[in-house]
């Protein structure tokens, strides 16, 4: 005697979630039991990715990314695809290591043509680390004028002799290394509003 079949859905995406041998109807010994979220249509045979949906009238074969990393093109947030079917529109799929690098280093990705692009090989996002990198330095050299700001002051209330052979006083020395520290950080200035 043959089996026969019938193929369930779930009830959010209506995606097929199992094949089951059907039960006889008591009354009509030639009729099958049909529970709710089920039909006698054998789904298609899926690939990876791929998920069969019921339609109501027979199975359709839609994308399934479900569990998968999806990013914001334009806010760069990842999330994880919960949904059958194709990429919703404003979204990318991504591997976990690209999701992972996103987070890690927004910057390095930009949208081109509607794809989240990856350009740390290009000038233009050489150009921003490297901008990046005189803002940093400039920060540093702010930071320790500051400092030399107020050893400076200590300096004026408390002159002494730094340097016995010279004469230099603690304050002239002070001066001298916050020039140096101005001059450099002038540098900087011009190197940033140029680029």
């Amino acid at each position: 005697m043959e089996t026969k079949y019938y193929y369930s859905y779930n009830t959010e995406e209506k995606a097929f979630s199992g094949k089951y041998p059907a039960i006889k109807n008591p009354r009509r010994q030639s009729e099958y039991l049909l529970p709710a979220m089920a039909t006698f249509k054998e789904p298609p045979i899926t690939n990876k990715d791929e998920v069969a949906i019921w339609n109501g009238n027979d199975w359709v074969v839609e994308p399934d990314y479900r569990g998968e990393k999806q990013v914001e093109i334009k806010t760069k947030l990842i999330s994880n695809i919960e949904y059958v079917g194709k990429i919703k529109a404003g979204f990318q799929r991504v591997s976990d290591a690209i999701a992972e690098d996103i987070e890690l280093n927004p910057d390095k990705y930009k949208e081109i043509n509607g794809v989240l692009s990856d350009i740390s090989n290009t000038e233009e996002y050489k150009k921003m680390i490297e901008q990046n990198q005189l803002k940093i330095r400039k920060s540093e050299i702010e930071r320790a004028l500051y400092e030399l700001d107020t050893k400076r002051v200590r300096a004026m209330c408390e002159p002494s002799v730094k340097d016995d052979a010279t004469g230099e006083t603690w304050l002239e020395y002070y001066n001298n290394q916050a020039i140096e520290l101005r001059n450099g950080l002038n540098q900087l200035e011009r190197e940033i509003s140029e680029n």
